[in-house]
């Protein structure tokens, strides 16, 4: 093997929050579970580690509503879920430990909300030094909008569209060193 080519590292699909009290209003809710459903589904067929993260402060209490897994893509009984405090899967969680074990190299990451632990957790990612996927089409936020302040006190409107198409250019254009970087729609992505 030359030094330009690299051994293909172990992919794990990481589902992010994919939860009532973040989905209900969500942005194109329904095609988003639905091709994580499918993500799940080929995952798994493929022998691919699934690891759920399952947003546990806030709203999010654990045992309530809001804090919940979407019925359409509840984990199976030989699912890791890991609940978490933070924005960022990583920080103060077992993930990395996980993922270690598993000898998981590289990620595809999906789930809500995108302006939040998508964005968090995925820049995470690439810290840690994993080859990373964004799944294009499968995250999503509230619809918004919301008012957004500007230095100079202007408020600017932006809707989950904008959080979606900017967050997808955000990691798509960031590169760590010895890791790759891909923003791709559920449909292009592998498991084999």
């Amino acid at each position: 093997m030359s030094d330009t080519e690299q051994t293909p590292r172990t992919t794990a699909l990481l589902v992010v929050d994919v939860q009532h009290g973040n989905t209900a209003e969500a942005w194109d809710r329904d095609g988003v579970v639905t091709r994580i459903g499918d993500l799940i589904a080929r995952a798994t067929a493929a022998g691919t580690p699934v690891i759920w993260i399952q947003h546990e402060s806030g709203p999010f209490v654990p045992g309530s509503d809001p804090w919940q897994i979407v019925e359409a893509v509840r984990p199976g009984a030989d699912q890791t879920v890991i609940g978490k405090q933070h924005l960022d899967a990583f920080a103060d969680t077992t993930l990395r430990a996980e993922l270690d074990a598993l000898g998981v190299g590289a990620l595809v990451i999906c789930g809500a909300a995108t302006d939040a632990c998508i964005r968090t957790t995925t820049m995470r990612a690439l810290v840690e030094g994993y080859d990373t996927t964004l799944v294009a089409d499968g995250h999503t936020t509230d619809e918004g909008p919301w008012e957004l302040p500007l230095p100079n006190g202007e408020m600017v409107p932006v809707g989950a569209r904008e959080m979606i198409a900017y967050t997808n250019f955000f990691i798509e254009d960031t590169t760590y060193p010895g890791v790759t970087t891909a923003v791709l729609p559920a449909a292009e992505i592998s498991f084999s």
